[in-house]
């Protein structure tokens, strides 16, 4: 699948777009995105559950360790300058959660705090006899919302962009 990137993160060698910073929900592509945005903050300072935080540029960037994202389309709804997308139709971003080794089932521990903070049901457990139940992550579920992220006990959950070729002029992609 072809990916995104902008002409900065080519020459920082970051092909997989591994280290762009997660933009708000419903963010334009991130050259677009940084075009835009004024970096006024009225999208940081209306987000009711206070994860959108400002880059090293400025620029508003969703901090998961603070907490989830809720969609609630406040950071869209005073975005003056449409840095953020008003199309509410499509999905508010690409955005995806993974559950790394670092998952404390593969040391052996019960734990499926992950599951039990998403809402979208995207996280459930294979149960076989003798073994701790293997989590499994149904990416059609999952809306990156972040719940699972910051509970983790493991730091075993991480969030980034899916790249789907026909979707790439449409979705969000910091």
């Amino acid at each position: 699948m072809a990916q995104v990137i902008t002409r900065k993160q080519f020459l920082r060698g970051d092909f997989r777009n591994q280290r762009a910073p997660i933009r708000p929900p419903w963010a334009y592509f991130e050259d677009e995105f940084v075009e835009k945005c004024t970096r006024c903050g009225e999208c940081i300072s209306h987000c009711p559950e206070n994860i959108l935080t400002k880059d090293k540029h400025g620029f508003p960037q969703v901090n998961f360790s603070k907490g989830e994202c809720l969609l609630c389309h406040d950071c869209v709804d005073h975005c003056e300058v449409e840095a953020l997308s008003q199309d509410l139709d499509r999905a508010p971003w690409n955005l995806k959660a993974r559950i790394t080794e670092q998952c404390l089932i593969y040391r052996g521990v019960h734990c499926m705090v992950c599951r039990e903070q998403c809402e979208s049901e995207a996280i459930s457990f294979t149960y076989k006899a003798g073994f701790p139940p293997i989590p499994d992550l149904n990416q059609s579920l999952c809306n990156g919302c972040g719940a699972c992220f910051k509970p983790c006990p493991g730091q075993a959950i991480k969030l980034s962009y899916q790249y789907h070729q026909k979707d790439q002029n449409k979705e969000n992609a910091s």
